[in-house]
């Protein structure tokens, strides 16, 4: 396995290339670098300067580079005695534009009937058997619906109409009641939503790796980058997100063939990384608050917990602030989420 004394990391996007990053080689090694880490290249939503909405798992993003672009980075790095990292995104896939995402679109679609309705975690009986998209203004606003063509359209948002589902004559709103979905306002996401999302993020849907098809038409241009040679480490985004991260991460090893593996987990103070996660390591947020209380005068903690207390008219009780704020995410944020479990555990206590 190769393994990085340290990375250095770059933004792909449209406006900064993987053809942009490969001219900048021979500046970085000089620097000392030793290995590129790539922010993610999957094709994405728009023209994301993120990368985390990934649209399309089966190939690179044609705005950052595509796989030619990779391919000469690679060349670029690996000539220069550098390894390459890449950012991966297992536990959703960006939703914001329905069309560009050839999964989601099928699922509305098709319904239970798409052959993407497995990768999706969706409660369908939550929604009366259809996906619930909270975009609406209001719930008046069903009433700015309009079909056009083979679409039903609210406002610059467009979905698809199901096959039979629209005769002349009829009105929108009688359109989208025939539907796989129905769209509702978007402040009711919190408590009504019933598909999986990535923390509260409703353009971001949770995608069911666990499956073994999932796992592996959503990884495939990943394997090709291993097999290839073009990358030599994956860095995986949230796998907390996932059902069983330990299983993910086994048949990542088995996909990657071993390669050199970081995960972004989030660990408490005291908490430690389980043992049997196939990585070797995290992305280092730990790390980081060790270097940020050595970067940090205690001298000042006196003055601004004063002024905290000042703030607040007496001193902050921080056990009791966490303990709040927790249940407001609980109780508000994620509330459609907490329901969910619910009626999960009602079903396996056969209630």
């Amino acid at each position: 396995m190769k393994t990085p004394a340290s990375t250095y990391r770059l933004q792909i996007r449209p406006e900064f290339t993987l053809d942009d990053a490969a001219g900048l080689v021979p500046y970085l090694s000089s620097l000392g670098v030793d290995w590129l880490y790539l922010s993610p290249l999957l094709e994405s939503v728009g023209s994301s300067e993120h990368g985390y909405d990934v649209s399309g798992p089966s190939r690179v993003d044609r705005e950052r580079g595509g796989r030619e672009g990779l391919a000469a980075l690679a060349a670029a790095a690996h000539g220069a005695g550098m390894g390459v990292l890449v950012d991966i995104v297992p536990n959703h896939l960006g939703v914001a534009v329905p069309e560009e995402n050839p999964w989601w679109w099928s699922l509305l679609r098709e319904g239970r009937h798409s052959r993407y309705a497995e990768a999706f975690d969706v409660d369908w009986d939550a929604g009366d058997g259809k996906v619930l998209i909270p975009v609406l203004g209001s719930a008046e606003d069903v009433a700015q619906l309009r079909v056009e063509g083979t679409r039903l359209c609210y406002y610059e948002n467009s979905y698809p109409l199901a096959a039979g589902s629209w005769r002349v004559g009829d009105t929108a709103q009688e359109v989208h009641d025939r539907q796989h979905y129905r769209l509702i306002p978007w402040r009711d996401a919190d408590t009504r939503l019933n598909y999986r999302r990535f923390f509260a993020v409703n353009s971001l849907a949770g995608v069911r790796v666990e499956v073994p098809w999932v796992f592996a038409q959503s990884h495939a241009e990943v394997r090709r980058w291993v097999e290839e040679g073009l990358v030599d480490g994956l860095r995986i985004d949230h796998p907390d997100g996932l059902l069983d991260p330990a299983q993910y991460l086994e048949r990542l090893r088995d996909l990657s063939g071993g390669a050199y593996t970081l995960v972004e987990k989030i660990l408490e103070p005291g908490e430690a990384l389980p043992e049997h996660f196939e990585c070797e390591g995290t992305t280092g947020y730990d790390a980081l608050a060790l270097l940020d209380r050595v970067l940090v005068d205690p001298a000042g903690e006196e003055p601004l917990t004063a002024l905290d207390t000042v703030v607040r008219g007496e001193p902050a009780d921080y056990g009791a602030m966490v303990h709040e704020t927790k249940r407001w995410m609980a109780d508000g944020l994620l509330r459609a989420e907490i329901l969910r479990l619910a009626r999960l555990a009602a079903v396996r206590r056969g209630g």
